[in-house]
Parts: C-alpha cells; sequence; structure tokens
C-alpha cells in the first residue's frame, strides 16, 4: 500500500479486506496528507531524509489540513494515533517484489527532502505522486531548493523510457506525462528569473506559481506542470 491518507481510522481494516496477502506499506513523503494514517500499521517504509517531518506533522496539524479540505466537523477521536511503530528505510533503486509486479523507488527530492516516485517496470506506470504535478509546492523548510528539485527531475527523466501511464496524488488521477518537461523548464525559468512568479498563498503561506493558471490549476498557455515556490526555495 503505497500512503495512508490524513489518518482517519479505517484504512487498515479496508486494505485488510481487500487481500489475505500481508500489507506493506510506502510512504512517498511525510505530509500528513500522505503519512497521517501510519499509526494504524505496525511498520512503514520511509526515506531517511523525511523521518523529521513525520515527528512535525502531529494530529493538530493533520485536523488543519481535514478542515480545510471539508472535514471540519472531525474530532480527535476520528484520527488514528501518531505512528509509533518501526520506521524502515525507503531508498532510491529499492525494489519491493509484489509477485509478477515490482515497485522501484526513485528518489525525487523537492516536495520535500525525501520524497520519492514509484515505478512499476511490468505494467510499464508510475506514481509521480507529490514529486511533479500540475500545483507541485517546492515552497518551505521542508522542500528542497529549485536547484536541487531541477536535478532531481533530471534523474527522474531518465526513466521515461521505462513508462506510459503517470499517477499523481493531486489533480487528476493519470495525468499527463508532459508535467515532468514543464516543470523541467520551469525550475530553469524560475532560476533565470523569467517565470511568472504570480504570487499566491497555501495554507495561510506566502508564495509564487511560477506559471499563472487559473483556479482549476489549468495553465492559461496550455501546459501541463507547474511549481509553487517562495523566496526561501528560489536559488
Amino acid at each position: 500500500m503505497i500512503d495512508t491518507g490524513v489518518g482517519l481510522w479505517g484504512l487498515k481494516d479496508t486494505a485488510e479486506g481487500l487481500t489475505d496477502l500481508p500489507l506493506t506499506v510506502i510512504l512517498t513523503h511525510a505530509h500528513c496528507d500522505h503519512a497521517g494514517g501510519a499509526g494504524e500499521f505496525p511498520e512503514v517504509y520511509l526515506h531517511p531524509e523525511d523521518i523529521p517531518l513525520l515527528k512535525i506533522h502531529g494530529l493538530e496539524i493533520r485536523m488543519g489540513y481535514a478542515a480545510v479540505m471539508g472535514g471540519a466537523g472531525l474530532s480527535e477521536e476520528d484520527f488514528v494515533p501518531p505512528f509509533e511503530g518501526v520506521l524502515k528505510p525507503l531508498s532510491h533503486g529499492q525494489i519491493f517484489d509484489l509477485g509478477g509486479l515490482t515497485a522501484e523507488i526513485i528518489h525525487v527530492s523537492g516536495h520535500t527532502k525525501g520524497c520519492c516516485s514509484v515505478l512499476f517496470p511490468e505494467e510499464r506506470s508510475i506514481l509521480f505522486g507529490d514529486a511533479c504535478n500540475v500545483n507541485t509546492l517546492v515552497m518551505d523548510d521542508t522542500s528542497t531548493t529549485i536547484s536541487e528539485y531541477k536535478k532531481s527531475l533530471e534523474r527522474l527523466k531518465t526513466y521515461e523510457d521505462r513508462y506510459d501511464t503517470v499517477y499523481y496524488s493531486h489533480g487528476p488521477a493519470v495525468g499527463p506525462r508532459e508535467c515532468l518537461d514543464d516543470n523541467l523548464e520551469l525550475c530553469g525559468r524560475i532560476l533565470e528569473g523569467t517565470d511568472d512568479g504570480v504570487p499566491c498563498e497555501f495554507m495561510g503561506k506566502a508564495a509564487f506559481r511560477a506559471a499563472e493558471s487559473r483556479e482549476d490549476f489549468s495553465r492559461l498557455d496550455g501546459k501541463h506542470g507547474n511549481i509553487v515556490y517562495s523566496q526561501l526555495t528560489k536559488k
């Protein structure tokens, strides 16, 4: 299972109801909307660079995020407790054998320092997750700089001949492959100071959107990928 959501009770029972096989839980990164439900499981895999972030994103942040997303009526009892199990290291190039299908980990630091994507070569598909999408957040001290993010995207691009279908964690479930090239281009423009630099805000934090877009995050110029960054990460 990849990611655990914000941490409302019931995910473990639901997952175990789908299979008789043991569950292996992989966290693409430690933000509360992906790792919040880890507390239901005895062990999870997470990149070591995101371990400090997992400890920061506690119940208060998870409840705040859920409220913003429409769960304002939820109480503390609706959320699983903080993760206290075994953290297993997730690393670039690591392969999970699922029996006729493998999941290969690609470290794509940017959105967070330990952010990862997951490649399924037999299905010729990849989960970009939050590493690269139509509104990629690279904007605070849990992120890398834009320069480092660009290097990660260049590494991700070396896998391009191994997949056809791209899955995202936000926005469209299946999205355009072009997001990767779009975000690579935007990294260069941000560093050159030639991006649109549209002022915006996310979760109360001021930032800039690299390419001008509509409310649904679609770009005005017809391209797909986009990056939200701050003065802290613009280097």
